[in-house]
């Protein structure tokens, strides 16, 4: 082979190992590329999905909070004219007519709560309190359960409506729900009131009348 001939071997033979080096170069820029492009869009998949997660989460506390507030202002009607409970079913009131009919519109929003707002609450616990204090009304208002004792009725019923009101009012706080207690037993034998275990400490507020 000629001188010429070796210098042209050799030439080919660079060149071939560059256009070679440079295809390889090529073919792994665009893999890395492909794959930066599909971890980014991997990315951007799963932050929009917890973003979604995240206002689904938002919204469904903020239905929550909106009718654990209007939940606590039906109660507080009834609150108001609890002394009046046990008249609701009678034609002659120990109290006054006016408090005996304000009762039983209070004692209607209450219920009517239980079948609208209370379906925006997640929080089972506080759901099945609020139900409970529904029934205890109507126990006492319209079924007469423990009715040979209607000072303790009364306090019975307000104070596991104070004990589900403090429920509410921690499912708005986003703190943890009081603890489960049983409710009161309208008919039992005892003449003292019932009351949960562990209350606010605004309870003993002479102004607060629990």
């Amino acid at each position: 082979m000629s001188f010429l001939g070796e210098i042209a071997t050799q030439s080919l033979g660079a060149l071939a190992g560059t256009l070679v080096g440079g295809a390889i170069t090529v073919l792994a820029a665009r893999w890395q590329t492909n794959k930066s492009i599909t971890a980014q869009a991997s990315l951007a998949t799963a932050e929009h999905a917890a973003s979604l997660r995240l206002d689904r989460v938002s919204q469904s506390r903020a239905r929550s909070t909106d009718a654990a507030r209007t939940l606590l202002e039906r109660l507080a009607d009834l609150y108001a004219w609890l002394p009046s409970l046990p008249d609701v079913s009678a034609e002659t009131p120990y109290l006054s007519r006016h408090a005996r009919d304000q009762c039983r519109h209070a004692m209607q929003s209450v219920r009517r709560g239980m079948i609208t707002d209370l379906f925006a609450i997640d929080d089972h616990t506080a759901r099945e309190r609020y139900r409970e204090v529904v029934r205890l009304a109507y126990d006492v208002g319209w079924r007469e359960v423990g009715a040979g004792n209607r000072e303790r009725q009364i306090r019975d019923v307000k104070h596991y409506l104070r004990y589900v009101q403090h429920s509410l009012e921690a499912l708005i706080d986003g703190s943890p729900l009081p603890g489960h207690v049983e409710p009161p037993i309208l008919d039992r034998p005892e003449a003292e009131p019932w009351q949960p275990p562990v209350v606010p400490w605004y309870w003993s507020d002479p102004a607060d009348g629990s």
